[in-house]
């Protein structure tokens, strides 16, 4: 259901408010870009620890610098993408007056808290290398960070975005279509007009036989 405002917004909307949209458009994608980076960069660590879920101690402790940078960099990763986030988010505050955009940054801002708090519990495990559970617990938070990220770019990719092209831009199949057809129509037009004046030589050909 679409509310009021942004039904105005449709008709209404400014090319400042468009211009807004275009560049929060921007940053979200941006968002999606190093957050999926920062989900990658997990299967360095993940995918090895379980291939080997029993691990030991001993092992984990002879690679524990390598260990350190790879939490460093995923925390570096993690940052980055909320940085880009928030930056999004500044960019929304023109509609707010808008209440299904507040709802979506709501939901979104609250889904990032979420990961979040998981990427501290997965930087947390790292403070007791020698912990018998490790490489499991290594793997399991990793997991969970991972499909908290999918939720945060589902949040972003089909609500967010949508409502910024179909509500604000006004951006639909229609406006692909429309331009399709346009840009048909133009490459026509020369043949119609070429047929059109030989039509007329041919009718002045005749007027001049008679």
């Amino acid at each position: 259901m679409i509310k009021k405002y942004a039904i105005q917004m449709s008709y209404e909307i400014s090319d400042i408010e468009k211009a807004q949209a275009e560049k929060a458009m921007i940053h979200f994608k941006a968002s999606i870009k190093l957050l999926d980076l920062a989900s990658e960069h997990l299967n360095i660590m993940g995918t090895p620890f379980k291939e080997n879920p029993e691990m030991d101690a001993k092992s984990v402790m002879e690679a524990r610098a390598a260990i350190r940078r790879f939490r460093d960099q995923s925390s570096d990763n993690f940052n980055e993408f909320k940085s880009e986030a928030f930056r999004s988010i500044k960019l929304m505050e023109m509609f707010s007056a808008d209440t299904q955009t507040i709802k979506l940054i709501k939901s979104f801002i609250s889904s990032v808290d979420t990961l979040e708090g998981k990427v501290n519990a997965f930087i947390d495990i790292f403070n007791d290398l020698e912990d018998k559970e490790f490489s499991k617990n290594v793997v399991e938070k990793i997991e969970d960070i991972q499909k908290e990220c999918k939720e945060v770019e589902e949040i972003i990719d089909d609500r967010i975005m949508k409502h910024l092209q179909t509500n604000i831009l006004a951006k639909s199949w229609v406006d692909t279509t429309s331009k399709n057809l346009q840009i048909a129509v133009e490459k026509k037009t020369p043949l119609l007009i070429d047929l059109y004046n030989k039509r007329q030589e041919q009718l002045q050909e005749a007027i001049k036989q008679k």
